[in-house]
């Protein structure tokens, strides 16, 4: 039988995290095989706020409210604004397509069966980055619309025309951009002046702190298009501009992502004994991790791993992005830093029986009878396709790097 699972998705960011779950599935360079996508996760979101891998190009956090705005303002009864909105977020769709728009575009290949729309996508970024106050829904945005021009409808009217009434707030930031006249004709990811402004200000308003803020601010002198963007996030020209608070936040992240990319390591050694599986003629899967443990161990010894202290703060930033952090995973992850710190070389790492039991009970713990490593779970051993969970966390740089671009494109063409 199949495996499957599903949940009850009760608001759009819910529904983003396990859609973000998912897409971790179908990459076997993310699958979270040892139970600490909680911690990565946790670095991602203290990193850079209110992104997700379901991320493609930053104006998306201004057409998500534009085209809310343009349902607003064109019917009368929320019902009627809900339905234009849906429909307009496949008319942006056929627009970013018309405008000469290709990669990045959310329904490009769905078409009308679309069902990750970029409202959907974006809604937790939208409220991180205050666009839309936090805990608002869709329809209540309409339902503030509605209440509020009936507000002006009755409201009596000051003798001084400068003085504002009083209304109701509709969850969306005030000072928005105005939406450009042939949005849903011919639309493009292009930023505008006032585009890149706004949400320059909003980062680094409701994200201070962060190193998406400062990168907002600070563009490495190196870095001059997307092709020479920082290979990761603690790439030498980002660090070396750091406030001192922020530097060690990404020294901490960045030997965290050394270390326990280790243990994903291993863990495919493990699979790799156990299978016999060869990747061509010449080399077997196990010759193949043993020597990229072997780079990965010197490449420890060279940055080396969190320190107990170090450790202490990492459980501290999981619980103040609103994880549940268990002592299983704590013990897991301290004593497998302990062993590597232990081991005088790489051999001595991947020989030590306590180490394979180690990961093995892991494995067991996070899946259960699904592990691949579980008495007698031949077939899903059998489906190892050779790589699961071998790429290092990079806490959603990439999709980042991306959004930082389209900003830094908009002040080289000033």
């Amino acid at each position: 039988m199949t495996s499957v699972f599903g949940w009850v998705a009760t608001d759009a960011e819910q529904r983003r995290r396990m859609m973000e779950v998912v897409d971790q599935f179908r990459d076997s360079t993310t699958i979270d095989d040892l139970g600490l996508g909680g911690i990565r996760d946790a670095f991602s979101d203290t990193l850079f706020p209110g992104t997700s891998t379901l991320h493609t190009r930053i104006r998306y956090a201004l057409f998500v409210p534009w085209t809310l705005q343009l349902a607003s303002d064109r019917n009368a009864t929320v019902s009627e604004m809900s339905g234009a909105f849906t429909r307009s977020e496949f008319q942006l769709t056929q627009s970013l397509l018309n405008g000469g728009e290709s990669a990045g575009v959310i329904g490009r290949m769905a078409g009308a069966d679309l069902k990750r729309t970029a409202s959907t996508v974006y809604w937790g970024l939208l409220s991180t980055w205050g666009v839309f106050e936090r805990g608002f829904t869709v329809r209540e945005y309409f339902e503030r619309c509605v209440l509020r021009r009936e507000q002006k409808r009755v409201l009596p009217r000051a003798d001084d025309p400068e003085v504002a009434l009083e209304l109701t707030p509709t969850g969306l930031h005030e000072r928005l951009p105005a939406a450009p006249t042939d949005l849903l004709n011919a639309a493009e990811f292009a930023l505008r002046p006032e585009d890149e402004q706004f949400l320059r200000e909003a980062i680094t308003h409701y994200a201070p702190g962060s190193l998406l803020a400062h990168l907002v601010e600070n563009q490495p002198a190196s870095w001059v298009d997307f092709e020479s963007a920082p290979a990761t996030f603690a790439s030498p020209e980002i660090v070396a501009d750091l406030p001192q608070a922020l530097q060690g936040l990404v020294t901490r992240a960045n030997k965290y992502a050394i270390a326990v990319h280790g243990a994903s390591l291993v863990y495919n050694l493990i699979l790799a004994r156990r299978t016999g599986r060869h990747i061509d003629d010449e080399m077997t899967y196990e010759e193949h991790y043993i020597d990229r443990i072997h780079e990965w161990f010197d490449e420890t010894q060279r940055e080396g791993t969190p320190t107990a202290e170090d450790q202490n703060q990492i459980w501290l930033m999981v619980s103040a992005t609103g994880r549940a952090l268990s002592r299983s995973t704590t013990v897991f992850v301290r004593e497998w830093i302990a062993s590597v710190n232990a081991a005088a070389n790489a051999d001595q790492l991947i020989e030590s029986a306590e180490v394979i039991q180690r990961i093995i009970s892991r494995e067991r713990e996070k899946k259960g009878a699904r592990a691949r490593l579980a008495p007698g779970n031949r077939r899903a051993l059998d489906a190892w396709s050779g790589a699961a969970g071998t790429g290092r966390n990079n806490f959603r740089w990439n999709y980042v790097a991306r959004h930082l671009q389209d900003l830094y494109d908009v002040r080289t063409t000033d």
